[in-house]
């Protein structure tokens, strides 16, 4: 197994609910959550991950505090094809591995630095 983090995913109502299905008439699956970014010092998004679940716990707990997220919930990420997959879906240029809520101090890295250090 590679590599474990875990990506803080908020809710997100912006997201629209789907239509219903005109035949059946319920609606698809319907998940109206995002992963947390924070801003680069250069105005890009940055991929918000954290070591372990405890501390996108906490950070989620601030964010909230804080009346800028809505938590939805962790989500364990293991090794590249976890990320890329998640990155398919979620596009970013950067990651800041284990932020502090309300820390303008910028550790980014690009994606394709933060990939290299995982294992497959």
């Amino acid at each position: 197994m590679g590599d474990t983090y875990w990506v803080a995913l908020a809710v997100d109502n912006s997201i629209p609910r789907p239509e219903p299905d005109p035949e059946t008439g319920f609606p698809p699956m319907y998940f109206n959550a995002s992963p947390l970014i924070v801003p680069t010092d250069e105005g890009d998004d940055a991929l918000c991950v954290f070591t372990t679940k405890g501390k996108a716990i906490v950070y989620m707990s601030e964010a909230e505090q804080g009346a800028s997220v809505s938590p939805a919930m962790p989500m364990l990420m293991s090794g590249c094809e976890d990320f890329w997959e998640f990155l398919a879906n979620y596009p970013a240029s950067y990651v800041v591995v284990d932020p502090e809520h309300s820390t303008a101090e910028d550790t980014s890295v690009t994606v394709q630095e933060f990939l290299a250090t995982l294992d497959d």
